[in-house]
């Protein structure tokens, strides 16, 4: 299994230091434990999203860590302009011109590691859409809820749906069920009469009643959240 990152390390360290648990974090930051557990137990990139240790940075330092300490693990230096990281190869976005956040998330994470609810109605957030879904009217982000599809996917990884994609054997797909539960999975076939899914870890497939399912969406890519 490959090992967690030195960001991964380094963040469980300073919130160790802070003397908070990781549930606290977590409620602070608004999230579920099982998304920010993942960026302690499950994290292998060279820096954590910036959004996330800006955030962090502010929850652990009135607990007596060190200014810049959890900004670091982002790739920003000390004294470094925040909208400045160490990785990045182009130049930053110019503020005439903000990101648009119009891409709807749909569903919201239960927090069990079992999958999420589809939401019905409106969505409560937005997401910058990435380029493959411009145009795309209907389109959708999800989040990763628990670790069933690692290494593919991540808990707390923004998911990126195109409901128009047609499946093909061993695409991947958001599940929408009849109940309004929503599951990620490797999509291997389906007839009239069941869906037949893969998840990862563990290792198993899974036969849904064709007429359990409401619909299944195609997953085009996906993205760190912070």
């Amino acid at each position: 299994m490959t090992e967690i990152s030195e960001a991964a390390r380094r963040l469980k360290e300073l919130r160790e230091q802070a003397g908070l648990t990781m549930r606290a974090v977590s409620e602070a930051l608004g999230w579920s434990l099982t998304r920010y557990q993942h960026y302690e137990d499950r994290y292998k990139r060279r820096f954590l999203p910036f959004e996330l240790a800006r955030d962090l940075e502010a929850i652990f330092a009135p607990h007596g860590v060190e200014s810049g300490a959890v900004l670091g693990l982002a790739g920003i230096e000390s004294g470094q302009p925040v909208t400045q990281r160490r990785e990045a190869t182009t130049p930053a976005r110019a503020a005439t011109t903000p990101a648009q956040r119009d891409l709807p998330v749909m569903g919201t994470v239960k927090g069990d590691g079992d999958g999420f609810l589809f939401i019905q109605g409106e969505a409560k957030e937005f997401v910058e859409r990435p380029a493959n879904l411009k145009g795309v009217l209907n389109a959708l982000a999800l989040y990763m809820d628990g670790d069933a599809m690692e290494p593919r996917y991540f808990a707390g990884e923004l998911l990126y749906v195109n409901p128009n994609r047609p499946l093909t054997k061993n695409c991947f797909v958001a599940v929408e069920l009849a109940d309004g539960q929503g599951l990620i999975r490797q999509f291997l076939r389906r007839s009239e009469d069941e869906v037949v899914l893969r998840q990862f870890s563990p290792a198993k497939d899974t036969h849904l009643k064709a007429g359990n399912v409401r619909k299944i969406y195609r997953i085009t890519g996906a993205a760190e959240a912070g």
